[in-house]
């Protein structure tokens, strides 16, 4: 392995640098900017309880959404039943539904005035409203995250489950063991790496978020760096909060990596034969089906129907199309600029050289900064950027380089262009390097081969990359908040306006909206991997 190739290795390193930036400003400003009471202030009255709140919240997520998607990943990969087909990528989508849309919608659903509670206490039956606890707190907000990000532990313990050799069961079962024996001492601990990684995937969503658990009362990390640059005014106190939240998001990173790295060993070597499904007839197939869909109707369908009743009934919002033609056209920027970095990226992998691989694998640490960090980190660059050009300018520069469009989509391209990367690198891995050889001893220059082999081989892969970081964009309040131009709004940011604002039938709308510009993109992401996993 040689240490550089200009080209690729050029590549991975600009996506390295898009990522670490921020991250590197936060570390930097947090350590060298003096200290002020409000820190001081703070840890002795909320710091305890902003770290408590993401640990619940996060712990609760982890383990609901666990549950979740390992057994529908266990029933979509093992059985045969009615509407498997239909299931085996629709459970795929309620990642298109932020956390914070699914909280307006259940928390209006189970709250003492709610259409839920309501009917109990004036039938008399009060006592049942008991347990029909309302979504509220760290709990109800850890509730929340599971049903809407079940989906990364789903698609994970599904391929996971369907990569298994069969011959480990007949050997399991030609030792005596049952199908519950087997299934509990061979299936699901082989699968376990893979569920962990998925659980981590969770928790840093989950560590990150920031509209769902203020809205729910349940205030975390996240919530602190956002009061700490709004309500008291410190980017320095917002950095130093916002190392802890790294911290924290850091270490599921790690997991995550750590656990993908040891997956492999579960799956199959060699040519695989076809995963062997049991088939289902009666009620127990019935019973399989409706458990499977069970989870698209929490996480997708109720909260949504709740938000569209609002959304009919309630007056209408203000600046909700201004909105969308905003939220689009930075997803869709932000979107094209990540695919290609995520291409350059697993170029740079490819490459083969010792900078080229570092360089990628350092970008892939961008999607643990949550999006406060990653704002936070943005702003200091771009303010530092723009003070140097005030020095050589001699006075105000004309351009203000912070509150703009492009220091927003430095910021999503800091976090998500890690999300970019692995389905680019899995689309080019499998293109077998034996075809670069054959193209190049015909004398096919490397610009030809990509263009020409390459290219029409990967597309659907960079395609997929583009549409998975445009919903994760439409999806991102905390950055958008903090560094959004004046007078400029997104669907997530006048959702959360005005459900801040205890006006949750305006906030209907735009949350509607939102998760329906988002369902397109994710449905042809998910039928796109069933359909390729399938092959």
């Amino acid at each position: 392995m040689t240490f550089f190739r200009p080209g690729p290795a050029l590549l991975g390193s600009l996506a390295a640098l898009v990522a670490a930036g921020p991250i590197l400003a936060v570390a930097w400003l947090g350590v060298t900017s003096p200290w002020d009471d409000y820190l001081t202030h703070l840890a002795s009255t909320r710091l305890a309880g902003y770290i408590a709140n993401t640990l619940i919240v996060s712990a609760t997520a982890m383990l609901l959404a666990g549950l979740i998607g390992t057994l529908a990943g266990w029933a979509i990969a093992r059985l045969e039943f009615p509407g498997r087909g239909l299931l085996e990528w629709a459970l795929a989508l309620p990642l298109a539904v932020p956390a914070y849309v699914a909280a307006y919608g259940w928390l209006d659903l189970t709250q003492a005035a709610g259409p839920l509670q309501t009917p109990l206490r004036e039938s008399g039956l009060a006592v049942l409203t008991s347990w029909m606890p309302v979504v509220r707190g760290p709990v109800g907000a850890g509730f929340v995250f599971a049903v809407v990000l079940y989906p990364y532990v789903y698609l994970i313990a599904r391929q996971a489950f369907s990569e298994q050799h069969p011959d480990l069961q007949h050997a399991a079962r030609t030792l005596g063991a049952s199908n519950w024996q087997s299934a509990m001492r061979v299936t699901f601990p082989l699968v376990r790496p893979a569920v962990i990684a998925g659980l981590a995937l969770v928790a840093m969503e989950s560590i990150a978020d920031f509209g769902a658990v203020a809205h729910l009362g349940a205030p975390t990390l996240t919530v602190g760096v956002v009061r700490a640059w709004a309500g008291a005014g410190s980017v320095a106190d917002a950095a130093r909060l916002a190392i802890v939240l790294a911290f924290f998001a850091y270490i599921a990173f790690a997991l995550e990596r750590q656990s993908r790295s040891r997956a492999r060993y579960g799956q199959a070597q060699g040519q695989q034969r076809p995963t062997e499904r049991h088939a289902l007839s009666g009620w127990p197939a019935g019973l399989v089906s409706l458990a499977c869909l069970l989870p698209i109707l929490l996480g997708l369908v109720i909260p949504l129907a709740r938000l569209g009743y609002l959304a009919v009934t309630e007056p209408v919002a203000r600046g909700v199309v201004p909105a969308l033609l905003n939220s689009l056209l930075v997803a869709s920027i932000t979107a094209v600029i990540a695919a290609a970095l995520g291409l350059g990226a697993a170029y740079a992998i490819r490459s083969g050289t010792r900078l080229g691989a570092f360089s990628a694998r350092l970008a892939s640490l961008g999607y643990a900064a949550p999006g406060a960090v990653a704002a936070v980190g943005a702003l200091v660059l771009f303010a530092g950027l723009q003070m140097a050009l005030d020095g050589l300018w001699g006075g105000q520069f004309p351009i203000l380089l912070s509150a703009t469009a492009g220091a927003l989509v430095f910021a999503y391209l800091s976090r998500f262009a890690a999300v970019a990367i692995a389905p680019s690198e899995t689309a080019l891995a499998r293109v077998n390097a034996r075809l670069d050889d054959a193209a190049m001893t015909l004398g096919a220059s490397r610009r030809r081969i990509a263009t020409e082999i390459h290219w029409p081989l990967i597309f659907t892969g960079i395609a997929i990359a583009a549409l998975m970081v445009f919903v994760e964009v439409m999806k991102e309040l905390p950055a958008t908040m903090i560094l959004r131009p004046f007078n400029t709004d997104t669907l997530a940011v006048i959702a959360h306006n005005y459900a801040a604002d205890e006006r949750l039938g305006q906030a209907a709308l735009p949350s509607l909206i939102l998760v329906l510009a988002c369902l397109p993109a994710m449905i042809l992401a998910a039928r796109s991997q069933s359909s390729r996993r399938s092959v």
